[in-house]
């Protein structure tokens, strides 16, 4: 089952035209995938801009036992699934199912048939709802970053996830030090942030 959940898109004025700004399409798929939807909806009308920038849909399996459906009827729902989306999604979310061994075959189906047709997706992991709020949050971003232009994806910036913070090198020849730690921290600040 597919559900798409409203985004408060603002009313353009008559006075002024609407500007046009790439809409993110993000999916959610598995067991759990509505709930964990709403969540994240719940989490993007506190942050500035996200409702009016996001539109997410999830899509629960469709079988209660999934190890009686076979990976041709997944496929099949599948590729339903992104008809009915209109579009393919920039980020896909997979949720993992720890409840029954059914959900996991399910899960698994799913990935394979994500894979075979040529779905990117990513695994939400996270012990709480928080945690997969803060995951999703951060792939969100990550997809922003990599999908719109500087001046549309200011407001995809998460502040609250810290990043590590590599100790300045030291300041002599590299060649003659043999020094682990040093070696560590070069490469590490080599990177990307």
């Amino acid at each position: 089952m597919s559900t798409s959940l409203p985004s408060a898109e603002p009313t353009p004025s008559p006075s002024r035209p609407a500007a046009v700004r790439q809409i993110l399409h993000i999916a959610f798929w598995g067991v759990d995938a509505e709930t964990l939807a709403r969540d994240v909806q719940a989490h993007a009308l506190t942050q500035s801009g996200w409702t009016e920038r996001l539109h997410i849909t999830a899509h629960d399996l469709p079988h209660a036992n999934c190890q009686e459906s076979s990976q041709e009827a997944m496929q099949t729902w599948l590729a339903t699934e992104l008809q009915n989306c209109g579009t393919r999604p920039h980020l896909s979310l997979l949720v993992p199912s720890e409840s029954t061994p059914s959900a996991v075959a399910g899960e698994l189906q799913l990935r394979n048939a994500l894979i075979s047709a040529n779905v990117g997706f990513q695994v939400l992991y996270g012990a709480t709802t928080a945690e997969r709020i803060r995951n999703t949050a951060n792939a969100i971003a990550l997809t922003a970053k990599a999908i719109l232009p500087s001046s549309e994806r200011a407001c995809f910036v998460v502040s609250d996830i810290a990043k590590p913070i590599h100790p300045r090198m030291r300041s002599w020849n590299c060649e003659k030090c043999s020094d682990p730690e040093c070696e560590h921290r070069l490469f590490t600040g080599l990177l990307p942030a």
